[in-house]
């Protein structure tokens, strides 16, 4: 995927950068999405596996001096990834009814602490969006960190962007932390966290 600019109204002095990483932006990428997310949560070959084959889209927002402002993750979901979630939203007593359709997933967003009410989230939310959709997903999911502080969750910028809430899961990420041995920047080692999963459906 080429690495393409996009000049966005909301900040004037801020591009975002739609495409592929190279080596160094990769390891500033993981280093920004981990230190919000918690260590160990994306691996530098993550990001780079990401936008292999089309299948994902990183997204960045650098300010004109080139610091890194922002960060998302996108990705279109493989058949074992939705039957997963389908379970799990089943187990809380919910229906995805998603058979026969392409499901993407927003991520991970993070906007730096010095860089936030620029509206840098809903832009790079925006562009993923963009992708996803053009790579022929009918719904995107997202899940939510639920927290006491608005500032650290995604829930109203996702639910402006017309996502609906489906259901709240405990322990959201509990297995992923197991198998990826991240810790949780609000947990540790044991992560407890819950999550408000969302969709946002594409009119065909």
């Amino acid at each position: 995927m080429t690495t393409t600019a996009i000049r966005r109204p909301t900040a004037s002095n801020v591009n975002l950068h739609v495409g592929a990483p190279g080596p160094a932006v990769a390891t500033e990428t993981a280093a920004l999405l981990n230190e919000s997310l918690g260590s160990g949560f994306v691996r530098v070959s993550d990001l780079a596996e990401l936008t292999a084959g089309r299948g994902g889209v990183l997204v960045r927002a650098r300010n004109r001096p080139g610091q890194l402002l922002g960060a998302a993750t996108a990705r279109v979901l493989g058949r074992e990834s939705v039957d997963a979630l389908r379970d799990r939203l089943s187990r809380a007593g919910i229906e995805a009814g998603w058979d026969g359709h392409r499901v993407g997933e927003l991520k991970s967003i993070v906007v730096a602490p010095t860089a936030r009410g620029m509206g840098l989230g809903t832009d790079m939310l925006a562009a993923s969006i963009d992708f996803l959709k053009a790579s022929g997903c009918r719904y995107v999911v997202s899940a939510s960190w639920v927290s006491a502080d608005p500032e650290q969750s995604s829930l109203r910028m996702l639910e402006r962007a017309g996502f609906a809430r489906m259901a709240t899961i405990p322990a959201f990420w509990a297995d992923d932390q197991d198998a990826a041995g991240y810790l949780c920047p609000e947990c540790g080692a044991q992560c407890a966290c819950a999550a408000t999963v969302l969709v946002l459906k594409f009119d065909a």
